[in-house]
């Protein structure tokens, strides 16, 4: 297998932590039933953890990342008949030659300098009924007190009002959940922060042990005050 270098871009599984593997994981595990046996296209779909896991309940999955290692590693590492992956840049979207049910677009749209491009091509290729699963950081945990993002790799973050209205201007239906900690990943986060087990060894502090098996079980889905979320994750109808 190939090494990727881990420039912090994306996620990469051997080389980051349970506990964002688990946050990023979770939008995929959260739209599973809304790709079964669908054609689904996975937008900037990294080292294609997501695009696998989605093959195994849609008809067809096409993963695309703007870098050529990136996909190449994608490709050695995960196959299946119904999944592909490909070198392809988003700011050319519109021009792609195919036509999908379903497109996921896991913390993509805080990278875009266009976004109001990226969400028209989204929608030139999807299928009638198609839908956008869109999801991304909320501003105020990404970026706390701070217009700026302090995430290099980020171009703009958003308030849930700003992501609202955005995607309410090219979609006719616009639903959006929060991911949020549960309460056990908050009950051990707040032990972190305080630091009172920090004088034990790794292998008997529970904060650490604790941290080292986070999955997605840890995190879950909230309806109300949304804009407290961690991410936020949009279910787009297309306009007719």
């Amino acid at each position: 297998m190939m090494d990727i270098l881990n420039t912090g871009e994306r996620i990469l599984l051997e080389k980051e932590t349970p506990l964002m593997i688990a946050r990023h994981l979770y939008a995929y595990r959260f739209v599973k039933d809304y790709v079964c046996n669908k054609k689904v296209l996975d937008i900037g779909c990294g080292e294609g953890y997501g695009s696998y896991y989605l093959a195994g309940f849609a008809k067809e999955v096409v993963g695309i990342d703007y870098n050529e290692a990136i996909v190449n590693y994608a490709k050695n590492k995960y196959q299946k008949e119904n999944l592909r992956f490909y070198r392809f840049d988003i700011n050319n979207l519109g021009t792609f030659n195919n036509r999908f049910d379903v497109i996921c677009a896991f913390q993509v749209i805080e990278h875009l300098s266009e976004p109001e491009k990226f969400l028209l091509d989204a929608n030139k290729i999807l299928n009638e009924n198609g839908i956008l699963i869109c999801s991304t950081p909320n501003r105020l945990d990404a970026s706390p007190r701070s217009e700026k993002p302090l995430n290099k790799f980020h171009i703009k973050e958003y308030l849930f009002s700003e992501f609202k209205e955005l995607l309410e201007r090219y979609f006719g239906k616009v639903e959006i959940s929060g991911l949020s900690r549960g309460k056990k990943l908050k009950f051990y986060r707040r032990l972190k922060k305080v630091g009172f087990f920090n004088f034990l060894p790794a292998s008997i502090n529970p904060v650490k042990r604790f941290y080292n098996q986070i999955d997605c079980c840890h995190f879950n889905i909230i309806k109300d005050r949304i804009e407290t979320a961690l991410d936020f994750i949009a279910v787009c109808r297309k306009l007719i």
